[in-house]
C-alpha cells in the first residue's frame, strides 16, 4: 500500500519528589514546549510480484495488470506544550497505619499542521497506458487533554495499600482536507477552491473522550531467616493491581455525504498478580509467578462506515459491526537456583493468548487493479515460551567461566491473507517453532580477557495455506575476542572475529558464510579524563544483513541494507562538576 509519513516522538523527563517526613506539602510545575519542522520526499514504487511473470501465465495476465508508481513531498509544523503540576502531604497516622496522599495535574497541548503532496501514475501493464493524478492535503489537528490522578497511601510494616483514582478529559479536533489540482479546468472558474475539492476524501472530525482509570493495589513483604551467606532480609512477597478504566468517547465525523455522530461506553478490566516465593525460605531458591490479563480500546474512526479511495488502486472501509478492542492474557513462572558461588541455573516458562484482535481484510479487483482493505476481527493467537540458562565457573579463583542459554518459541499466529490466484483474504494460520541454544566459555584475569562463542537458531515453520512449503532454517554464529590492556601505558587493543552461516532459506544468495573482523585501540589521556579511540568495523568487508520471520500472511525473507565496513575516531571527555551548597 502506497504511503508517505511522518513520524515523531517525544520525550519527557518527569521530577521524582523524594519523600521526607518533615515535608508536609510541595509543590513542583513542569513545563515543556517543542517545535519540529519536518519535510520529506520519497519516491515509491509498486509493481505486483507476478508481474514479473511471463504474460502468457493467465494467474500473470491476472494480477500483473496495473502498477503504481508514487512521488511524494511531506512537510510538517508540530507543537506541543505540556504543564505538570504536582502537590503532595504527608498526613498523620490513622491508628497503626501511615498516610500518604498525592494530587496530580497533567495539561497537554498539541497542534500539527502540514501539506502533503503527491504525484500518482497508474500504468496498465496490458494495454499500455498510464494516468496521471495529483493528491494535494491540507491538514491540521489540535488536541488538549488534562489528567488528574489523586492518590492515597496505607503503608504499614509488611503491608502497603494504595489507590489512584485519575479522571482525565480530552478533545481533538482534525481537518483533513483532499484537493487534485489537476482537475482544474478553466483558471477564471469563479470557485477554483470547490473545483478541486475531493469531498468523498475530506473529512472534519471532532472526537470527546472522558475516562480515566481506578487503581487499586496492595503489596506484601515477607521476612527470610539468615543464613551463613546472608543475613535476615525483607524481600517481596505478593503483588496485586487492579486497574478498571471506564471511557466515554464522542465522535463527530463528516465527510462528503456522510455525517454521523458516534458514541461508545467501555469499561476496561486489567488485573496484574506478582507472587516470589522461596523454596524452603531460601533466599538464594527464588520462585516467581506472574499473571496478567490486559484489555485496551481501538480507535473509534474504524466503526465509522467510511469510504476512502485517495490512494489510486487502495480503497480503505470502515466497519460498523467491528469489535474495537484488545484483549491478552498471561502467565509467566520462573525458579533460580543460585546456592552454589559461582554457579546457579535458572527456568522460565510463558505463555501468551490472544483473546480478541483487530487485523486488515483485503480483496482485488482484476478488472481495475483495485485494492479494498477492511478491518476484521481475529482471535486465537497464541505465543508458548520456555528456557533454560546454566553458569558456571571452572577454577577456584574464578578466571574460567562457562555460560549456556537454551530456549524453545512456538507461535501460532492468524491473519487475513490473500493467495495467489484468489481475490479474497481468508485467515491463515501458521506454526512456527523456534530452537536457540548460545554458550560462551571465557577467561578473566587482570588485563586480559579472551572469550569463545556460539550460537545456533533453527527454525521450523508450517501453514495451512495450499501453497506454502513448510521451511526449515538455521542460523548459526561461532567466533572468538579478546581484549587486553597494557598495564604502564594503558593501552587497551581489542579484537573480535565471527564467523555468521545461514542454510536452508529459499534463495542461494542468503545460504552463505560471511565472516566479519572488528578491532579497536583506545588510549586515555589526563587521568582518564580524555579518551581517545580508533575503531575498525567489518574490516574484510563481509557483513550481509538478513532477517527470517514467517507470520500469519507467510512473509518468510527480508533483506536489510546494513551499515558498509567504516574506521570511526572517538574523542571522549569526562568530567564532573558536584552542585554548590544552598
Amino acid at each position: 500500500m502506497p504511503y508517505c509519513y511522518t513520524n515523531i516522538r517525544r520525550s519527557e523527563k518527569e521530577t521524582i519528589l523524594h519523600e521526607k517526613r518533615d515535608m508536609r506539602k510541595c509543590r513542583n510545575w513542569q513545563t515543556s514546549k517543542t517545535k519540529d519542522l519536518v519535510s520529506i520526499a520519497l519516491v515509491w514504487v509498486q509493481v505486483p510480484s507476478s508481474a514479473c511473470r511471463a504474460l502468457d501465465d493467465s494467474r500473470a495476465f491476472l494480477f500483473a495488470r496495473t502498477g503504481l508508481f508514487v512521488l511524494c513531498a511531506h512537510l510538517e509544523l508540530c507543537l506541543r506544550m505540556s504543564k505538570k503540576f504536582i502537590c503532595m502531604f504527608f498526613l498523620k497516622k490513622r491508628g497503626i497505619w501511615d498516610q500518604y496522599f498525592r494530587f496530580t495535574t497533567h495539561l497537554d497541548y498539541t497542534s500539527d499542521e502540514n501539506q502533503h503532496a503527491q504525484h500518482f501514475q497508474v500504468k496498465d501493464f496490458i494495454n499500455p497506458s498510464s494516468v496521471d493524478s495529483y493528491n494535494s492535503n491540507d491538514y491540521s489537528m489540535r488536541k488538549i487533554a488534562v489528567q488528574t490522578p489523586i492518590w492515597y497511601a496505607l503503608p504499614r510494616r509488611m503491608n502497603f495499600m494504595d489507590i489512584e483514582v485519575a479522571p482525565s478529559y480530552s478533545r481533538e479536533k482534525t481537518h483533513d482536507w483532499l484537493y487534485h489540482p489537476d482537475t482544474l479546468m478553466l483558471p477564471s472558474q469563479i470557485n477554483m477552491l470547490q473545483a478541486v475539492t475531493d469531498r468523498t476524501n475530506s473529512y472534519d472530525s471532532e472526537l470527546q473522550s472522558l475516562g480515566g482509570f481506578i487503581r487499586l493495589h496492595y503489596f506484601r513483604s515477607q521476612i527470610l531467616p539468615a543464613t551463613n551467606r546472608m543475613p535476615k532480609a525483607d524481600v517481596n512477597f505478593l503483588n496485586f493491581y487492579l486497574e478498571l478504566k471506564p471511557a466515554y468517547e464522542r465522535l463527530h465525523y463528516q465527510r462528503g455525504l456522510l455525517d454521523t455522530l458516534a458514541t461508545r461506553k467501555t469499561l476496561r478490566f486489567n488485573p496484574w498478580l506478582d507472587i516470589n516465593l522461596y523454596v524452603k525460605k531460601n533466599y538464594f531458591r527464588p520462585v516467581t509467578i506472574r499473571i496478567s490479563y490486559y484489555e485496551s480500546n481501538t480507535a473509534l474512526i474504524n466503526q465509522i462506515d467510511f469510504h476512502d479511495d485517495a490512494t489510486p488502486l487502495v480503497v480503505r472501509l470502515g466497519n460498523p459491526n467491528l469489535k474495537p478492542w484488545f484483549a491478552q492474557s498471561s502467565i509467566f513462572a520462573e525458579y533460580k537456583d543460585l546456592r552454589a558461588p559461582g554457579h546457579n541455573y535458572t527456568l522460565s516458562a510463558r505463555y501468551n493468548y490472544v483473546h480478541n484482535n483487530v487485523s486488515q481484510s483485503v480483496s482485488f479487483n482484476p478488472l481495475t487493479g483495485v485494492y479494498t482493505y477492511r478491518p476484521e476481527n481475529i482471535h486465537g493467537t497464541y505465543n508458548i515460551e520456555a528456557g533454560t540458562s546454566i553458569f558456571y565457573t571452572l577454577d577456584n579463583n574464578r578466571h574460567w567461566t562457562v555460560e549456556n542459554k537454551f530456549d524453545g518459541n512456538f507461535t501460532h499466529g492468524l491473519d487475513h491473507v490473500m493467495l495467489s490466484g484468489e481475490t479474497e483474504s481468508h485467515v491463515n494460520a501458521v506454526n512456527t517453532l523456534t530452537l536457540h541454544d548460545g554458550a560462551y566459555i571465557q577467561y578473566n584475569k587482570g588485563a586480559l580477557n579472551i572469550r569463545a562463542t556460539g550460537d545456533i537458531t533453527w527454525r521450523h515453520s508450517e501453514g495451512k495455506m495450499l501453497d506454502f512449503e513448510t521451511l526449515n532454517v538455521t542460523d548459526f554464529k561461532y567466533g572468538l575476542s579478546a581484549r587486553y590492556t597494557i598495564p604502564k601505558l594503558k593501552t587497551t587493543i581489542s579484537a573480535d572475529g565471527n564467523m555468521y552461516s545461514r542454510r536452508g532459506y529459499g534463495s542461494a544468495e542468503l545460504n552463505s558464510d560471511d565472516f566479519v573482523l572488528n578491532a579497536s585501540i583506545s588510549q586515555p589521556f589526563l587521568k582518564g579524563k580524555l579518551i581517545a579511540r580508533i575503531e575498525a568495523f567489518d574490516v574484510l568487508h563481509q557483513l550481509s544483513s538478513t532477517q527470517y520471520q514467517v507470520n500469519a500472511q507467510g512473509r518468510i525473507e527480508t533483506w536489510y541494507r546494513s551499515l558498509p565496513h567504516y574506521f570511526m575516531a572517538h574523542l571522549v571527555y569526562h568530567f564532573n562538576k558536584n552542585p554548590g551548597k544552598k
